[in-house]
């Protein structure tokens, strides 16, 4: 789960960078797609097959997510749904680390903390750009125990809120962050992430003290 300091980015992930595999013919299942989700706009590119199952759900709850986070109609989000091996090659093209991740996130605005709707511009803007790795996505469930739908859910979360200037670089800021996923996640019918990973520590607080 990364935030990527790419502000600025030409075009944006999903129009303006090349991952090495031929654009999609503007009417077939993987080129690019435009929703207007409660007036915020969303530009889905899906370069994978494994994700079509999916499309209507991430749409929907983006949607939803942008409706409770008040985002104003003028804004627009991407959101590139891919494999293991474009994601491992965006993560060392930006980050200088070889190797596949969940989800990488691209922010357009900079924002040197979470910030509220009203701070965004007032003129159209894009928040930048959430690239998701159907791979990485599907190993983590499985070996969580969790469902698929949920746990891409949980990302879809994470990324946008890394847009929207929240991050995990101390403690405080994870908690924050950690605090607002739980919430959003919520509202969408999806289970605390973090519950198992939060019991462990208790548990290792309370043998530690013994």
């Amino acid at each position: 789960m990364n935030n990527v300091s790419a502000v600025g980015l030409p075009g944006g992930l999903s129009g303006g960078l090349s991952t090495g595999q031929d654009d999609p013919e503007p009417d077939s299942p993987g080129a690019g797609a435009r929703a207007d989700l409660a007036g915020f706009e969303t530009d889905i590119q899906c370069d994978d097959t494994r994700w079509h199952p999916y499309l209507d759900m991430v749409e929907m709850r983006l949607g939803a997510l942008a409706h409770m986070l008040a985002l104003p109609a003028h804004g627009e989000v991407s959101v590139k749904l891919t494999d293991d091996t474009q994601i491992e090659a965006l993560n060392t093209r930006f980050r200088g680390k070889a190797a596949a991740t969940n989800v990488l996130s691209f922010p357009a605005q900079d924002f040197a903390a979470p910030m509220a709707p009203n701070a965004l511009p007032e003129t159209p803007f894009s928040l930048g750009d959430i690239v998701l790795a159907f791979d990485t996505l599907a190993r983590e469930a499985e070996s969580a125990d969790k469902d698929f739908a949920d746990h891409l859910a949980h990302l879809l979360v994470h990324g946008l809120l890394h847009l929207l200037g929240y991050d995990h670089q101390s403690d405080a800021a994870a908690m924050q962050m950690e605090t607002k996923e739980t919430a959003l996640l919520a509202k969408l019918g999806v289970g605390d992430p973090y519950a198992a990973a939060h019991a462990d520590a208790d548990k290792a607080d309370r043998k530690g003290a013994q």
